[in-house]
C-alpha cells in the first residue's frame, strides 16, 4: 500500500513545482517542463524522487563539489575570474554564490530540463546533450542546463537515483 502511495505521489509532480524550487533559490521560472519525460524517468528504480533531486542539484550549483573536482563549473568559473564578476581574489563561498544566482537570474537564455531517457534529444533548434563523463539516465536524474550568458558550453545537474553520492554539476567549456 506505501509503495502505491508513493507512486501516486510521484505522478502528482508538476510545472509548479520546479518553478517554487527556482523561485526558493532565487533563480527565474526557466524550467522547461515535459510531463513525458518526467513520467518515464519517474518509473525508474531509485529512492531519491524528482522533487527532492532538483532541489538538492540546484543547491549543488552554488558550492565546490568534490565529486566533480577538476572539471568545469559554476562555482570554479566564479573562483578563478572573480574580478569578472565584481568580486575580489579573497572572495568567500557566499559571495561566489550571490555571484551565480545573479549570473544565471541575468541571462536571458537561462533553461533547465530533465534529460530524456535518450541521453541526446533536440528539442526546436537546441540540442541537449548527454554528460561528458558516460552518466546515464537509468542511474541519475540529469537536468541539462543552458546558460549561455553566464556558461558558455553545456552543463548538468546529476543526482544519484539510488541517493549514494552528494549532488554535483558540471559543465563543457
Amino acid at each position: 500500500m506505501m509503495e502505491l502511495y508513493a507512486t501516486e505521489l510521484r505522478v502528482m509532480v508538476g510545472h509548479e513545482d520546479f518553478t517554487r524550487i527556482l523561485s526558493q533559490e532565487g533563480l527565474p521560472p526557466v524550467y522547461r517542463w515535459d510531463a513525458d519525460v518526467i513520467a518515464s524517468q519517474q518509473a525508474l528504480p531509485g529512492s531519491v524522487g524528482a522533487l527532492e533531486a532538483f532541489e538538492t542539484g540546484l543547491r549543488a550549483l552554488f558550492v565546490n563539489s568534490k565529486v566533480c573536482a577538476g572539471r568545469d563549473d559554476f562555482y570554479s568559473l566564479v573562483a578563478s575570474e572573480p574580478e569578472a564578476f565584481g568580486l575580489t581574489e579573497a572572495a568567500s563561498a557566499e559571495e561566489i554564490q550571490l555571484a551565480i544566482k545573479t549570473a544565471l537570474s541575468k541571462d536571458s537564455d537561462l533553461c533547465i530540463q530533465l534529460l530524456p531517457d535518450a541521453g541526446l534529444a533536440i528539442i526546436g533548434a537546441e540540442t541537449m546533450f548527454p554528460p561528458e563523463y558516460g552518466e546515464t539516465v537509468q542511474d541519475f536524474w540529469i537536468w541539462f542546463i543552458r546558460s549561455p550568458g553566464f556558461f558558455p558550453g553545456p552543463a548538468w545537474i546529476l543526482v544519484r537515483r539510488d541517493g549514494s553520492i552528494d549532488a554535483y554539476h558540471y559543465g563543457y567549456i
